[in-house]
């Protein structure tokens, strides 16, 4: 094991309380640096100088240079309810343990949040968009799409408001890129979970810029879809934004009912050349399924392609590569 480089020993000789009676500070912030992220809330109540340590930058540059990348836990962050009144969750899932999050700031003229995204980048932890109720709109019980943007930094556990998006969104396909510092949105609507139907769709498409705080319109999609999902495909070079399945156009049964047309296709956005979508052929088989379920991405810096799962009744599907018509579609649901 390395010992402190001297700018980390500078930062650490700078607390002037002991962290660990005993030990020389630069020894203590080295065995607390190896305890999980989970335990951090309850152990900074333990005294002024662990509480200042750990949430210090100095923890997170040591977790990095001295924590083997396979030992680290992967944290998985759980939105009970409207993060504004209710506490986020996160659970490690290595060590057993769940941590509540501070609620996000709240703005008294709105509630019910929900259809929201939740992106993360290094230490921090994004929360854009959403559809919620406003107080101010008629009428009440008309939901609204959200444009805000919020980030938590796991460094001083603290909550910040960044720069609204250009176009208030629910529902929409949602990516980060760390490599850029970029955070890509696509389509969305304004349809709340007390709804089975109804509300808005739309197609535009907007990039943030994390080190301007700033959202920059990008071409919008082919047409218009909510409720889908997005996700990165290919290395650094040949990077593409995928946006699959989700609903778009409408039709009502007996002119009373409104029922969604649900999307089996995909569209795709080359990064390198401009922004540009393209549409995929269907993902599945007419009959097969109804609509995309459930779906979860999972994604490592070194992955080409992340493993994106569906789940589907109870069955769970893969998209999968290699198949005869993949050069047609890109990948299937196999």
């Amino acid at each position: 094991m390395s010992s402190p480089s001297s700018s980390e020993e500078a930062q650490i000789q700078n607390l002037t309380l002991t962290l660990i009676p005993g030990l020389p500070n630069d020894l203590a912030a080295l065995i607390l640096a190896f305890v999980p992220y989970s335990h951090h809330a309850r152990l900074k109540s333990t005294c002024k100088s662990w509480k200042l340590y750990l949430s210090s930058k100095t923890l997170i540059s040591l977790r990095q240079k001295h924590l083997n990348f396979s030992k680290l836990s992967h944290l998985l962050c759980i939105f009970p309810q409207d993060p504004s009144i209710s506490s986020p969750y996160l659970f490690d899932p290595k060590n057993l343990a769940w941590c509540p999050l501070p609620p996000m700031p709240c703005n008294p003229h709105v509630y019910g949040l929900c259809n929201f995204t939740s992106v993360s980048i290094g230490s921090h932890l994004y929360v854009l968009g959403g559809s919620l109720f406003d107080t101010r709109s008629f009428p009440i019980d008309r939901p609204s799409p959200s444009s805000s943007a919020f980030r938590f930094d796991f460094v001083n556990h603290s909550w910040h408001c960044l720069s609204p998006m250009l176009s208030p969104r629910g529902s929409f396909a949602c990516v980060a890129i760390p490599s850029l510092d970029r955070i890509l949105v696509a389509g969305g609507g304004s349809r709340h979970t007390m709804f089975g139907a109804a509300g808005s769709r739309m197609s535009s498409a907007e990039m943030y810029d994390i080190g301007k705080d700033e959202w920059v319109a990008l071409d919008g999609l082919p047409r218009f879809r909510a409720g889908c999902v997005g996700f990165l495909v290919g290395n650094r070079e040949e990077r593409e934004f995928w946006v699959m399945g989700g609903y778009g156009e409408s039709r009502t049964v007996l002119g009373v009912f409104p029922v969604d047309e649900y999307y089996r296709d995909a569209v795709v956005m080359e990064l390198k050349n401009g922004g540009k979508w393209r549409e995929l052929g269907d993902m599945w088989e007419e009959g097969e399924r109804r609509r995309l379920g459930k779906t979860a991405v999972v994604d490592y810096e070194d992955w080409d392609i992340p493993g994106v799962f569906m789940l589907d009744r109870s069955d769970i599907f893969r998209v999968m590569s290699g198949s005869d018509n993949a050069l047609a579609q890109g990948y299937e649901l196999e």
